[in-house]
């Protein structure tokens, strides 16, 4: 009996030891990180692959084409995007250019039945026609670029609607942090040319890919049960994450570096001239600084093109509050883990403000995060920012409300010939308009 008390005695300091052991790594991981260990999902990494090959694949599947003032654009050469001479007004219709990445690209569908409806029901004469300038992956200054060069092919618009945020927020975090890219390059712009690679930038290259195989084993140990629910584990793998983290952003920079035909500003673009690396929120101050900045000179050449500009900042459900997720959304659409977690809680408060000075400014913009708010169904569809048709009919649907004086004003219009200059239209011949007689190559 005398044994079994001290086996007993023993095994209970031992448990003891162990949960004051644990509860002190508890502490030590809120303190080092502002959160308690949760056992949260594994970051998920792809799985590496040979270097040359992926790249080529990456190349040849890409629905990217390069373009050399946009970044890229789309394959098809009568696309929209590419046209040459670009869009003219009409009588009888109300041109609508459409901007931003693949959030407005995929609710442009559900924006030209809306548009059509409302004049529909109104017996306005005016059809609506909706050019799609958006395209998956587009950020600014991409959509401040476009506007500029088109107009200076003569294109015009008369309403310009630019649906953006997620990707100039987001994006600049994954082109330098992940890639040592420009945050204000086209996504993964280092992929878009890549090209042929020296021996000494294939060899970076893989020790970063054998990184990258470091922490996808790390992903997998932080998803190991019953391991991941300790502290004093989980303190131990992160500080490896972040530590083999560290060590691919160090080698990005060695590559981007790297004196070499291959490296120069048109891969990896100008570095931040910083005594120090931003961190994740000096980075999104200053990514969405840009953002603010790109709409304002949209507004601008907008105005000087005779059309009207409408800024919405597109719903994402990584915004605070923004919507309460489903359980298919928690399960399919949302991911604690991704860096837009605690960049979106970190930018709320900051986008809030640069929305203010727009609209002091005088610009038609409009915080659309808050617009699946009260929708109690599912609407986001990935983890990313995409929406079903749902999400995408209800986003049409508040955007078409906001713009309805906008419409009015080109529905009073119609009668009026076109190039007559009323009410904001550009009279034919000047120095945007280019003039009715404007010939281009193949016209004739």
């Amino acid at each position: 009996m005398r044994r079994s008390k001290q086996i007993l005695f023993y095994c209970l300091m031992v448990v003891m030891t162990l949960a004051v052991i644990e509860g002190m790594a508890q502490a030590a991981y809120y303190i080092a990180y502002g959160e308690f260990n949760g056992g949260g999902r594994a970051r998920l990494v792809p799985a590496p692959a040979d270097v040359a090959d992926e790249l080529e694949r990456q190349l040849r599947e890409s629905p990217w084409v390069i373009h050399p003032y946009y970044g890229f654009t789309q394959r098809k050469a009568n696309h929209e995007m590419n046209q040459v001479p670009p869009p003219r007004r009409e009588e009888g219709v109300a041109l609508i250019a459409v901007l931003g990445g693949s959030v407005a690209r995929y609710v442009i569908p559900a924006f030209q039945n809306a548009l059509e409806v409302w004049f529909r029901e109104r017996d306005l004469p005016l059809r609506p026609v909706v050019l799609e300038l958006a395209y998956n992956g587009m950020k600014q200054p991409q959509q401040v670029i476009q506007i500029a060069n088109t107009l200076s092919l003569g294109g015009e618009y008369d309403i310009i609607v630019n649906l953006d945020g997620h990707n100039e927020l987001i994006f600049a975090h994954e082109n330098y942090f992940d890639y040592g890219v420009s945050p204000f390059y086209p996504l993964l712009w280092h992929n878009v040319l890549s090209g042929q690679l020296t021996d000494m930038q294939k060899l970076l290259v893989s020790r970063i890919y054998a990184l990258r195989q470091r922490q996808q084993r790390l992903d997998a140990f932080t998803a190991a049960e019953p391991w991941r629910w300790l502290a004093l584990y989980g303190i131990v793998n992160r500080y490896f994450h972040e530590r083999t983290a560290a060590q691919i952003l160090a080698l990005n920079y060695e590559l981007a570096a790297t004196p070499s035909d291959s490296y120069s500003l048109q891969r990896y673009g100008p570095q931040l001239s910083l005594s120090t690396p931003p961190d994740e929120y000096e980075l999104s101050r200053r990514a969405l600084r840009v953002w603010y900045r790109s709409s304002v000179i949209l507004h601008d050449l907008s105005r000087t093109a005779g059309a009207e500009y409408y800024h919405f900042l597109q719903p994402n459900q990584y915004m605070p509050d923004s919507k309460r997720l489903t359980a298919a959304e928690l399960a399919d659409a949302y991911d604690p883990d991704k860096v837009s977690v605690a960049a979106y809680r970190s930018a709320a408060p900051l986008w809030q403000r640069l929305g203010d000075e727009l609209r002091q400014q005088g610009i038609n913009y409009y915080d659309l995060t808050q617009v699946f708010a009260d929708h109690q169904e599912t609407i986001y569809q990935d983890d990313c920012c995409h929406v079903n048709l749902r999400g995408n009919e209800l986003l049409a649907a508040s955007m078409v409300r906001r713009l309805e004086p906008a419409l009015r004003r080109r529905a009073a219009l119609a009668g009026v010939k076109v190039g007559g200059g009323g009410g904001g239209g550009m009279p034919a011949g000047t120095a945007l308009g280019g003039g009715a007689e404007e010939r281009w190559p193949g016209q004739g």
